[in-house]
């Protein structure tokens, strides 16, 4: 259980933000730590589902077409994309016995709802 909150945290280091200025991709003018958090998340919550052979819909292929869509340029999402293979990489690095937890996937869910709704937000989508 140790090894589970040892992973979680050093996700969530990995995703987060280090408090500095933070560039706006400016062929979108969308804030690039929003964007690489919620990429992060999909990341992790799309490296579970593969590790586990679990089924679910990947929702990172979708943002990442999202982020297209909405003008970002391509050197970030390349950027993005790589850091997300990077995360999956080390998910599939672990033991499945601390990955492959109901516990695991219920945080993952709920992470990336919580990240999409941001998505949503910084689209105008919802209010």
């Amino acid at each position: 259980m140790k090894r589970l909150g040892v992973l979680l945290v050093s996700l969530a280091l990995v995703t987060g933000c280090s408090g500095e200025d933070v560039p706006t991709d400016e062929s979108s003018g969308m804030d690039e730590a929003d964007i690489r958090m919620i990429a992060g998340e999909l990341a992790i919550q799309k490296g579970i589902n593969l590790f586990c052979d679990r089924d679910q819909s990947d929702r990172l292929s979708g943002f990442m077409e999202d982020l297209r869509y909405e003008g970002v340029a391509r050197e970030l999402r390349e950027d993005i994309a790589a850091d997300s293979v990077d995360l999956m990489n080390k998910i599939s690095a672990e033991e499945a016995e601390y990955i492959c937890t109901p516990e695991m996937f219920e945080s993952a869910d709920l992470r990336v709802s919580a990240a999409l709704l941001a998505w949503d937000e910084m689209r105008g989508i919802t209010q």
